[in-house]
């Protein structure tokens, strides 16, 4: 017997473990209450400064990585903490963008072929992804998908990425009070891209 079935048996056992979609839930409370909504905006450097909150949201972006993932890129600052969570849970490397528009430049070592997850901590338009996505492109690598923690968007954002990269967007939480957690990170998991 395991110690699920065993706690399922006793009768005065207190239901010590919770769900994926509790965790999932208390992960999007703490992020809300350190992060006040308002104005449409979210301070992500406040959700970023907590290690509890950032090995949740490791734990929970990990989830939707692709299979055969190579490596994370983010932009800097705004995808350091949150990308470096990922990468030490993952142990995937990383390589950041630097740079906007036509400046933006990829540093850190890349390798074209490889399979990338681009990671965004705050959603809010296309242009948020477009950056990396377009130097990780110019580079010769392949991006799986889009990753951000929270999605203050409207519904364009997913359309917007697929029509114009041909990349998946996936958002753990959204940004709005109003609206519930977007489901788990496992409930969205796309397949495998090659």
């Amino acid at each position: 017997m395991n110690l699920d079935q065993v706690l399922h048996t006793a009768a005065d056992a207190p239901s010590a473990f919770q769900s994926a979609e509790q965790r999932s839930a208390e992960l999007h409370a703490d992020i809300l209450a350190v992060a006040p909504v308002g104005d449409g905006r979210v301070d992500i450097e406040a959700v970023q400064s907590r290690p509890s909150i950032l090995r949740r949201t490791a734990a929970l972006l990990s989830e939707a990585l692709p299979p055969g993932t190579d490596r994370l890129v983010c932009t800097t600052p705004d995808g350091i903490a949150a990308t470096t969570a990922l990468a030490l849970h993952t142990g995937l490397p990383f390589a950041t963008v630097t740079g906007t528009g036509d400046d933006a430049r990829l540093t850190g070592e890349a390798h074209p072929g490889e399979y990338t997850v681009v990671v965004v901590p705050l959603m809010g338009t296309a242009q948020d992804a477009a950056t990396p996505v377009v130097a990780v492109l110019k580079a010769g690598m392949r991006v799986s998908c889009v990753l951000s923690v929270l999605d203050s968007s409207d519904s364009s954002v997913a359309d917007t990425l697929l029509e114009q990269y041909g990349v998946l967007f996936h958002a753990l939480f959204s940004a709005t009070s109003s609206r519930a957690p977007l489901g788990s990170a496992t409930d969205q998991k796309e397949m495998d891209p090659r």
